[in-house]
C-alpha cells in the first residue's frame, strides 16, 4: 500500500508540475504582449508631447529642451556657441550646419546661419539613446492626431523621404520622414 501511495504522490507531482511548466508558458505570451503594449504607450506619449513641444516652441522661432532661447533671426552664432561649445562638425564644404551630435541621451542639432551670422536654421536630430521614446516614435499618424493634417506634404530630392510642412505664423516646422516611416530630423526655419 506504501508504494502505491507513493507512486500516486510521484505522479501528481509529475502531473503539478508539467501544469505549472504549461502554465508558464501560456502566461509568457500574455505578459510579454502586455509589456509591448506598454512600451508602445510609452512611445506614443513621448512622442505626442515632443511633438506639441516642437509645435509650441515654433511660434517663437525656437527648438525646446537645450536649444531653447536660440531664436531664429536673432541669435547669433556666437550665441551657440556660447551655449553648445564649439560644433563637432563646423559649416563649411559641403556642410551648411554647425553640428552637435547627441550624446548620454541629450539631443543633437545643427545651426545654419546668415550672412550675418544670425541663425536661418535650426536642426533638430533627437537622441541617439532609447530613440522609439523621441523621433523614432514621431510617425505621419501622430502628426496627424497631434497636429492635423500638414499645411504642405513635399517630396526630400534624392531621398525618399517625405517632408511634413506646419506653418507656425512666421516660421515653418518641417518633420521629415524616413523610410522607416519615423522622423529622422526635424527642421525650423523662417518662412
Amino acid at each position: 500500500m506504501k508504494k502505491t501511495m507513493s507512486a500516486i504522490t510521484a505522479a501528481a507531482a509529475v502531473t503539478s508540475c508539467f501544469t505549472g511548466f504549461g502554465a508558464a508558458s501560456f502566461s509568457a505570451p500574455a505578459k510579454a504582449a502586455a509589456q509591448t503594449n506598454t512600451l508602445y504607450e510609452n512611445t506614443n506619449q513621448s512622442a505626442a508631447e515632443l511633438v506639441k513641444n516642437l509645435y509650441n516652441t515654433a511660434y517663437k522661432g525656437e527648438i525646446p529642451q537645450q536649444a531653447q532661447g536660440l531664436t531664429i533671426n536673432k541669435s547669433t552664432k556666437g550665441d551657440v556657441h556660447a551655449a553648445f561649445g564649439e560644433p563637432e562638425r563646423p559649416v563649411g564644404g559641403d556642410n551648411r550646419f554647425d553640428l552637435y551630435h547627441w550624446n548620454m541621451g541629450q539631443p543633437g542639432y545643427g545651426f545654419s546661419y546668415h550672412k550675418d551670422m544670425t541663425i536661418s536654421e535650426i536642426r533638430y536630430f533627437g537622441t541617439g539613446v532609447e530613440r522609439q521614446l523621441n523621433l523614432g516614435g514621431v510617425t505621419p499618424e501622430v502628426l496627424q492626431k497631434q497636429l492635423g493634417p500638414a499645411n504642405r506634404v513635399l517630396t526630400v530630392p534624392f531621398t525618399d523621404e517625405i517632408d511634413y510642412v506646419y506653418d507656425t505664423g512666421r516660421y515653418e516646422l518641417h518633420f521629415v520622414i524616413g523610410t522607416d516611416q519615423t522622423a529622422d530630423h526635424v527642421n525650423l526655419k523662417a518662412k
